[in-house]
């Protein structure tokens, strides 16, 4: 018994939600013209009659989107502030590093947003190398005041006299 392929749908003019189909290239592929940019994007059979919505589509979103930015939404879930409110605290620390004052990071990444670990509350923005360094002494100011201390009189200075 030799195993039939079951036969291909025509969808030529097939309209749905998002779009006409417009063409095809492979058994498999139809090009659908979307009614949301106007260009072209390739889909399966099953996603054109499911409605389903080109994920190569400029004006895609998914189903779970909250209308915020990437960006915006990952500051406001992990720190509590907004990214206009991240803004305003640059624009106040004269679009720099809090502590060195750096305006930009060298990988082109976006300057941290420094806050306490115990109580989450947002202090600051830092770039990267201030950060770490508040990170590494564990934000104790006593830790702090003891590298200013090894600055200042570094135990090799007691060897030299």
């Amino acid at each position: 018994m030799t195993r039939s392929r079951k036969p291909r749908i025509n969808l030529f003019g097939y309209e749905n939600d998002q779009g006409v189909v417009v063409r095809t290239e492979n058994p498999n592929k139809w090009f659908i013209k979307c009614k949301s940019c106007g260009k072209e994007h390739e889909q399966t059979s099953r996603e054109i009659q499911r409605n389903q919505k080109s994920m190569s589509c400029e004006n895609y979103r998914p189903h779970n989107w909250s209308g915020l930015e990437k960006q915006d939404s990952h500051i406001r879930r992990t720190y509590g502030i907004t990214l206009e409110q991240y803004h305003e605290l640059l624009k106040i620390q004269n679009d720099g590093c809090a502590i060195c004052g750096r305006k930009e990071e060298p990988d082109g990444r976006r300057l941290a947003i420094d806050h306490c670990h115990n109580s989450g509350n947002v202090r600051g923005i830092l770039c990267n190398n201030c950060n770490n360094g508040l990170g590494s002494f564990g934000d104790s100011i006593n830790g702090m005041l003891k590298a200013i201390e090894y600055l200042k009189n570094p135990p090799m200075n007691a060897l030299a006299r």
